[in-house]
C-alpha cells in the first residue's frame, strides 16, 4: 500500500496544482475583463483615434478601426475611404489637436460601448483655417481582446 501512495502522490499533486492554476485563471478572467471595461479605457481609445487622425498616422488609425468600420458625416464612408481621406488631407492640410469635452460612456454589453461628446475641430489648409464645434458619437467593440471603433459620427454644430 505504501508503494502505491508514493506513486500516486506526485500525480495527485500535479493534477491538484493544475486544477488550482486553472481555477485561479478562471476566477481572474472577470477581473481582467472589468479592468478594460471602464469609461476611461473608452475615452483613451477615442483620444488615440484623434491622435492618429491629427498626425495623419494611418497605420495606427487602421489598427483602431474595425474592418467594417463606418463613418457618418456629410457622407457615409467605410474604413478604406476614411484612411484614404486622412492620407490625402495631410498632404496639404493640418488638424489641430482635438479635445474631447464632456464625454459620456455607456456600456451596452461588456464588449460594446458608446461614447458621446463635444469637440472643436480646427483644420488648416494653406492659409485658410476653419474652426467648428461638433457633436460626436462613437461605438467601440471589443474584438480579439482590443477595443476597436465600429462607428463614428460627427455633426457640425451651427454657429450661434
Amino acid at each position: 500500500m505504501r508503494a502505491f501512495e508514493q506513486r500516486a502522490t506526485p500525480c495527485y499533486n500535479l493534477r491538484m496544482r493544475q486544477l488550482l492554476v486553472l481555477t485561479l485563471l478562471l476566477t481572474a478572467m472577470p477581473m481582467l475583463t472589468q479592468s478594460t471595461n471602464t469609461s476611461e479605457t473608452i475615452v483613451a481609445q477615442e483620444r488615440a483615434f484623434w491622435k492618429a487622425y491629427v498626425e495623419g498616422n494611418t497605420a495606427d488609425l487602421s489598427k483602431l478601426l474595425l474592418p467594417d468600420f463606418t463613418s457618418v458625416e456629410q457622407e457615409i464612408w467605410n474604413r478604406d475611404q476614411v484612411l484614404a481621406f486622412v492620407k490625402k488631407f495631410h498632404e496639404h492640410c493640418t488638424l489641430a489637436p482635438v479635445t474631447i469635452l464632456d464625454p459620456r460612456v455607456k456600456f451596452l454589453t461588456p464588449n460594446i460601448a458608446t461614447l458621446v461628446y463635444h469637440a472643436t475641430e480646427t483644420p488648416t489648409c494653406g492659409t485658410r483655417t476653419l474652426s467648428g464645434d461638433t457633436t460626436i458619437s462613437s461605438v467601440w467593440l471589443r474584438h480579439g481582446g482590443r477595443w476597436q471603433l465600429q462607428l463614428h459620427t460627427e455633426y457640425a454644430v451651427p454657429p450661434k
